[in-house]
């Protein structure tokens, strides 16, 4: 059974360290129906032409992430997502509650994004911990993806 949680997880909702999340995903995560979520959230993203508001809340992604809280924080080091949002925001120079599209989005994070940068956003996660994440291995998806539009 899912929990209650605060806050409207809309459609449109698009985290941004999730730019970076998006590009590297390859079908793993902390449960099933998370990993069901994400991938078909990844392929909505990628195939919409409309934009996504940017947010540094949970969003479509998180909504069926098991370390999500009740008040919108992580199990893990209390709030350290939000303020990796926070930071990547103004790194890539990007206004909260503005649509982009995913697209955009990727270019923009494309050509702002280095390898101090990406270790200093992603160095704690488990992904990155596990090695299913680097720079350079995003960087090579990033491209690829953008060729293709």
């Amino acid at each position: 059974m899912q929990k209650q949680l605060k806050g409207d997880i809309s459609m449109k909702k698009f985290r941004v360290h999730h730019i970076l999340c998006t590009v590297l995903y390859q079908g793993e995560g902390y449960s099933g129906a998370f990993c069901d979520n994400m991938t078909q959230k990844v392929h909505e993203l990628k195939d919409n032409l409309d934009g996504a508001l940017i947010v540094t809340d949970p969003d479509m992604i998180c909504a069926r992430c098991p370390n999500r809280t009740p008040d919108d924080t992580c199990l893990d080091e209390k709030n350290h997502v939000k303020i990796k949002d926070l930071e990547l925001l103004k790194l890539f120079e990007w206004e909260e509650n503005k649509s982009y599209s995913y697209y955009e989005l990727l270019l923009d994070a494309a050509g702002k994004m280095d390898a101090k940068e990406f270790t200093r956003s992603c160095g704690k996660c488990r992904w990155y911990k596990d090695g299913l994440c680097s720079y350079e291995m995003w960087r090579k998806n990033a491209e690829e993806i953008l060729r293709k539009k």
